[in-house]
């Protein structure tokens, strides 16, 4: 998701994954041990932070980003990524003012920021090339 501080640009994919159920456990639980994880950032003292969380659904670690971030006392925090795949995630921004931070996922953090660049090109926006990866997580 690209996002401009304080304005969703909006681009985000979601995708749902019904888990496998498996026999031998309590009824009506599926227990599969994936666990969705979350990037995102937040303005703290006008420096761009990036923030790591994990949750048992994807929109709980969203959540649970979001939360990380405030607690820390930054603002306008935003989830810029979720996945409870296989992929590593990453939050990109750049320290020029703009406000852009964009997420992105791929098999490497590096291949991440290829796709947040993808998503904010999407997004008809510009993020500085010099942009940081702000947060990441890898399986």
């Amino acid at each position: 998701m690209v996002w401009i501080r304080g304005l969703s640009a909006g681009l985000l994919c979601a995708v749902a994954l019904a888990p496998p159920a498996w026999a031998g456990g309590p009824g009506g639980v599926v227990d599969t041990g994936v666990v969705s994880r979350a990037v995102g950032s937040g303005l703290r003292d006008g420096t761009l932070i990036g923030f790591t969380a994990t949750g048992p659904t994807n929109e709980m670690a969203a959540s649970a980003v979001i939360a990380a971030c405030q607690a820390a006392g930054a603002e306008q925090c935003s989830s810029d990524e979720q996945t409870n795949d296989v992929f590593c995630i990453v939050s990109v921004g750049a320290d020029d003012g703009s406000g852009i931070v964009s997420g992105g996922a791929g098999a490497t953090p590096e291949a991440a920021r290829e796709d947040a660049f993808r998503h904010v090109g999407q997004a008809n926006l510009t993020l500085d090339p010099a942009a940081r990866i702000l947060a990441s997580s890898c399986p």
